[in-house]
C-alpha cells in the first residue's frame, strides 16, 4: 500500500512521464491512497479552471483519499513541532505511519526525515 506525496501527483499532472507510468503500473495492482491535504494542494493552484480543474479532481478521484483524523492528527502535530517540517508533509507523513504505508515522494527533504520512520519510495 502506498500513500503519495503531492509531489508525485502535480508530477503526474505535469506530464512527467515516470510518474505517469508507476502510477499506471501500480493503480490496477496495488492500493494508492492520498492525504486529504494533498488533495487540496493540487487542486488549490491559482488559475487551475475549466477543463484543467476538471481533469486534477478526476484525477485526485482515482485514489483512496484518507481523511485527518486521530492518531494522524496528534502525530501530525509532533512531526510538525519536532522535525520542522511543513504542515502538509508533517500530515502526509503522518498518514504513512499510521496507516503503515510507503511513502512515494521526490521530496529530498521529506525523504531525510521520513527515512527512519517510514518506507519511502522516490521516483
Amino acid at each position: 500500500m502506498y500513500i503519495l506525496d503531492s509531489n508525485i501527483l502535480i508530477g503526474h499532472l505535469n506530464g512527467d512521464n515516470s510518474i505517469k507510468d508507476w502510477i499506471k503500473e501500480k493503480i490496477t495492482t496495488d492500493s494508492l491512497s492520498i492525504s486529504v491535504i494533498s488533495k487540496i494542494e493540487i487542486l488549490s493552484f491559482p488559475g487551475l479552471v475549466g477543463d484543467n480543474l476538471y481533469e486534477a479532481e478526476k484525477f485526485a478521484g482515482l485514489f483512496r483519499e484518507i481523511s485527518i483524523w486521530g492518531n494522524i492528527v496528534s502525530l501530525s502535530a509532533d512531526l510538525k513541532r519536532n522535525s520542522n517540517l511543513s504542515l502538509a508533509d508533517a500530515i502526509i507523513l503522518a498518514t504513512a505511519i499510521t496507516q503503515r504505508m510507503t511513502l512515494v515522494t521526490n521530496d529530498k527533504t521529506l525523504i531525510k526525515k521520513a527515512k527512519n520512520l517510514v518506507e519511502v519510495l522516490s521516483i
